[in-house]
């Protein structure tokens, strides 16, 4: 017996089916609470030093272009504000019960860090490709290789302004891809599947569901129909790499190495490239280009777990129900953590819960019990 990554909530024996509820509360509160500290410590300085045209100019600068990554400032406060998702759904899982925080993580309870570097391998070939994609009509070799300035223009930003973005999305964008995909492809994916008692029904509503909002909520950025698809196109394939490897590790860094490409490529504001043109919104070569190269990912990271004989699965079973306290036999606070030891002397019997009128616990349907976690 094993559990697959969407189910590993139900391994907590504390699980039930409203603690997802509680903890997309906490994350709420946690978003709205640290969007109002940070704009206080956005706001309230430029305010102060530029009066209120500077502060009217800067609300509009940040709704007309959010990532704008030729725009230190706007693109610092997008970024962070997306940033502080990852600790916020992390506590909130905490806080609600769900599990250790590291449930989302991987069927280990935590980072598989050997696992990461190994899928640097894969990561770095994408980026390669991307980069190859991405810069096509960018180079000229007429008088030695370098920018191709007729066809993109000059720099509009300082050297300081430049380098201060590149320093900015090399330390920010890991977190803030980090963070989505804690959200969508792990607490989104592991509620659904937690809820739906059927396993291959809930994958298939887990996946469908973690990408089509993933897609919707990218809709402000300002993406048309074959943008939208090409995020969602990255989230189908992204959720299937989760579920196949068991964690967050590979996708993270995609979705890392990703945007960490397209801001770079876009800091130096070239002259003659519009970031809100039609085309700059999303192409069918653009989605094509994401739903192949997402595809080669993922199947050599499929290659790379099959060698290492990735552990996919939590080797253990979904912790036991009871309606009320938990009975001597349990062990104690033991019976709630993933792994507890206190099912090894539970008596056997058909059910999972007590007997008729029985609302202080009985015995479970197996003496196995859960199995240690590894």
């Amino acid at each position: 017996m094993s559990v697959p990554y969407h189910r590993l909530p139900r391994v907590d024996a504390r699980w039930r089916w409203w603690r997802p509820l509680v903890a997309l509360a906490v994350l709420a509160g946690w978003y709205v609470a640290t969007q109002v500290v940070l704009a206080v410590a956005y706001f309230v300085p430029i305010g102060a030093s530029q009066g209120p045209e500077g502060l009217m100019r800067f609300q509009q600068d940040l709704a007309s272009g959010a990532l704008d990554p030729t725009d230190p400032l706007i693109l610092s406060l997008s970024l962070v504000s997306l940033v502080v998702l990852l600790p916020g759904i992390l506590l909130a899982v905490k806080l609600a019960k769900l599990g250790p925080a590291n449930v989302l993580s991987s069927t280990r309870f935590r980072v598989r860090w050997r696992w990461t570097a190994w899928c640097l391998l894969p990561t770095l070939v994408i980026a390669v490709i991307m980069f190859s994609v991405q810069t096509i009509g960018m180079f000229t070799f007429d008088g030695g290789f370098g920018w191709d300035h007729a066809a993109i223009g000059q720099s509009t930003v300082s050297v300081s302004t430049l380098t201060l973005t590149i320093v900015l999305v090399v330390l920010l964008v890991p977190f803030q891809g980090a963070a989505e995909e804690y959200v969508f492809r792990g607490f989104l994916m592991q509620t659904i599947g937690s809820w739906i008692p059927v396993r291959v029904v809930g994958t298939v509503v887990a996946v469908g569901v973690s990408t089509v909002v993933f897609a919707l909520l990218h809709i402000p950025n300002g993406y048309n129909v074959w943008g939208i698809l090409d995020v969602g196109s990255f989230g189908l394939v992204a959720a299937i790499i989760v579920l196949r490897t068991g964690g967050m590790e590979a996708t993270v860094l995609q979705h890392a190495f990703n945007n960490i490409m397209i801001f770079v490529l876009q800091a130096p504001g070239w002259s003659r490239i519009d970031l809100t043109s039609q085309d700059a919104q999303g192409t069918v070569g653009g989605w094509l280009v994401t739903l192949g190269t997402s595809l080669l990912y993922w199947g050599m990271v499929e290659v790379l777990a099959r060698w290492r004989k990735l552990d996919r699965r939590f080797a253990g079973h979904e912790a036991p129900r009871f309606r009320g306290t938990p009975p001597a036999f349990a062990g104690g606070s033991r019976w709630f953590r993933p792994g507890g030891t206190g099912w090894a002397g539970a008596p056997a019997r058909v059910d999972d819960a007590g007997g008729p009128g029985d609302r202080t616990g009985g015995a479970v349907d197996s003496a196995v019990g859960v199995a240690r976690r590894p």
